[in-house]
């Protein structure tokens, strides 16, 4: 969808309140009908040429542009029939897809010597079944248990190897951004699979591709799922066999 393209763009050039704006007229849309450029302005105690500003750095004409193509978007949501949430994670994570990026990550897969996967906690289930799926197919690749071996392996890449970063949150006080960060500099090429967010990690990946999930934290702990990353992997080798090995 032409929104969703425009924000993988360009939702990196937001600032923290701008990030907020947004966030909150997509969570509110099927509300936005009814909003004018001034009612939004007023709830979040700033001018209107704030939020025309917001709409210009995604790469919209105005707020008028932006509001009609967040509405599409609501629009192919509601006509789908008995959607449940894991439903709408998985259209969701569909509209976030940029098909080039794709591509690279899947070049990279193909061209890459080893390929090491950079993932903690829950996000490690992912990272597993897409490393293990890679191995049947005879590529090199590797995930840990360990942190402190992740960020050590990941210092002794090379410009022929490919480190993959798998984080919802992308925080970068993390060990997956700092094995990240030890990739880059060792001149090894990154990719990261995150939340759709503006994320520490993503901003130092070379390719990004996003997942949409909900937060849920029970006593402090994360208990979100990775249905979206899972999916991610899923269509990221489905792809690879359909390119690399079509007889399959």
């Amino acid at each position: 969808m032409y929104f969703y393209e425009r924000l993988k763009e360009n939702r990196t050039h937001l600032n923290q309140n701008e990030e907020k704006i947004l966030t909150y007229l997509i969570n509110e849309k099927k509300h936005l009908q009814h909003w004018t450029i001034r009612d939004i302005a007023k709830q979040f105690y700033t001018v209107p040429n704030t939020v025309v500003r917001l709409c210009q750095k995604l790469g919209f004409k105005g707020y008028q542009e932006f509001k009609e193509e967040l509405l599409k978007t609501f629009e192919v949501e509601e006509t789908i029939l008995e959607m449940t949430d894991m439903d709408a994670k998985v259209i969701k994570t569909k509209q976030l897809l940029n098909k080039e990026v794709m591509q690279s990550v899947l070049d990279l897969i193909h061209e890459s010597d080893n390929i090491l996967f950079f993932a903690v906690g829950l996000s490690r289930f992912p990272a597993e079944e897409f490393s293990e799926r890679l191995k049947i197919l005879g590529k090199r690749s590797q995930t840990f248990i360990d942190p402190h071996l992740m960020k050590h392996n990941a210092k002794q890449m090379t410009e022929k190897d490919l480190g993959i970063a798998i984080s919802l949150s992308g925080s970068g006080n993390s060990n997956v951004f700092s094995a990240t960060n030890r990739a880059n500099i060792a001149g090894a090429k990154t990719v990261s699979l995150t939340g759709f967010s503006s994320n520490d990690l993503s901003k130092i990946t070379d390719f990004q591709l996003y997942a949409y999930s909900s937060e849920i934290r029970i006593e402090g702990i994360d208990a979100a799922d990775r249905f979206g990353l899972h999916y991610l992997v899923n269509k990221l080798f489905n792809e690879y066999l359909s390119q690399y090995y079509p007889a399959t």
